[in-house]
């Protein structure tokens, strides 16, 4: 059981859990290729002086910087939490220095999507979020629209919800 579903509100359940896209990645990916590159670059003009030692080093060099970017990709993803309940959208991130966002679906004023064209190809976005001044960016969100629709879906039912308890009020009178 996790962080989340630890500190849920009586009868509140997770309806739907956003990913980040695998795009989030990319600067960490093209760090270790640019690595690898160098390494394989280097080690092509340096072969001729000590074949061995040559091969070591760059195998050693190009071990690490995968193991390095796996475990910071991995890290990174684990740690980052999109949810959406009955009753509130929950964003989580942070190892050592845990940050949590909670929006009330009550309070949410807007909701929008931003993608371009090639965020559209490749089926990630930004949300936005508004409720009240406070406007909340969720970047490289895989799926965005179906998590738009389930936040949606959340804030019809709390009210209609809502509608029915304000009309149960109201013939008990």
């Amino acid at each position: 059981m996790g962080f989340i579903e630890r500190n849920l509100t009586t009868n509140e359940t997770i309806v739907y859990r956003g990913k980040l896209h695998w795009l989030v990645f990319w600067k960490p990916i093209a760090v270790t290729l640019a690595i690898i590159l160098a390494t394989l670059i280097t080690g092509y003009f340096t072969y001729n002086d000590n074949p061995d030692l040559t091969m070591v080093i760059g195998g050693i060099i190009i071990l690490v910087s995968i193991i390095t970017c796996s475990v910071i990709v991995h890290f990174y993803r684990k740690n980052r939490e999109y949810i959406v309940t009955t009753r509130r959208v929950i964003i989580k991130t942070g190892i050592i220095r845990r940050q949590l966002a909670e929006l009330s679906l009550e309070k949410c004023e807007g909701l929008f999507i931003d993608q371009g064209f090639m965020q559209r190809m490749l089926n990630y976005g930004t949300i936005v979020i508004t409720t009240g001044d406070v406007r909340n960016e969720f970047a490289y969100l895989s799926n965005p629209v179906a998590f738009r629709k389930h936040v949606n879906e959340c804030i019809d039912k709390l009210k209609a919800k809502n509608t029915n308890d304000g009309n149960n009020t109201d013939n008990s009178k």
